[in-house]
């Protein structure tokens, strides 16, 4: 019958060995990503960045963006999908991130800071958000452009000394909720991020 130590060997029962994961730090890129921040983000938000300009910010994730060209990714918002037309000068989504010249930025902040014919100046406010001041712009349209009177309107003014941006929200319809718009878009100037 052979040795009966060999026979126990067959019977004893081995504990499971308990496996080790492997664990990458946050900062280690992502195969499928451009960039990976070392922010932890949480679920309920999707990155966008625009390598072209520099900058990276955080939506919600149940809202859409889409581009044609390098220049444009990260530049339209909305909580719903969307097809870009040609002239995107026009507003066809309710977010919307414009690049500016370092240039044209004084000019630029006096007239989102002053009313004019097509829209109301209701508030405006400097905001400390990092190392940053923002100009918060809140506006109301008027009569004379294609939306009706009293949508409103609401701007953030980033300056960055390469990419000064501006962030706008603008009400298309009379079922727009300001209150979760506003919500949403101070979401993104707070992750905005240059790099």
């Amino acid at each position: 019958m052979g040795r009966s130590s060999a026979f126990g060997q067959i019977l004893k029962i081995r504990k499971e060995v308990p496996q080790r994961a492997i664990v990458a730090p946050i900062e280690s890129p992502m195969p499928y990503a451009d960039t990976q921040s070392g922010s932890v983000i949480s679920a309920h938000v999707k990155l966008c960045s625009n390598t072209v300009y520099g900058f990276e910010i955080a939506y919600p994730n149940n809202w859409f963006t889409t581009f044609l060209t390098d220049e444009q990714k990260c530049n339209f918002f909305a909580p719903y999908s969307f097809v870009i037309p040609k002239d995107t000068n026009e507003n066809f989504v309710p977010i919307k991130i414009e690049i500016m010249n370092v240039d044209q930025w004084p000019g630029m902040v006096k007239f989102y800071e002053n009313p004019n014919d097509f829209r109301n100046i209701i508030s405006v406010q400097n905001i400390n958000i990092g190392e940053k001041i923002i100009h918060k712009v809140k506006a109301s349209t008027t009569d004379e452009g294609l939306l009706p009177r009293d949508y409103d309107i609401l701007n953030y003014l980033v300056f960055d000394s390469k990419t000064p941006i501006i962030i706008s929200y603008q009400q298309l319809s009379e079922e727009d909720d300001f209150a979760s718009f506003e919500k949403a878009i101070e979401e993104i100037v707070n992750s905005l991020r240059f790099f």
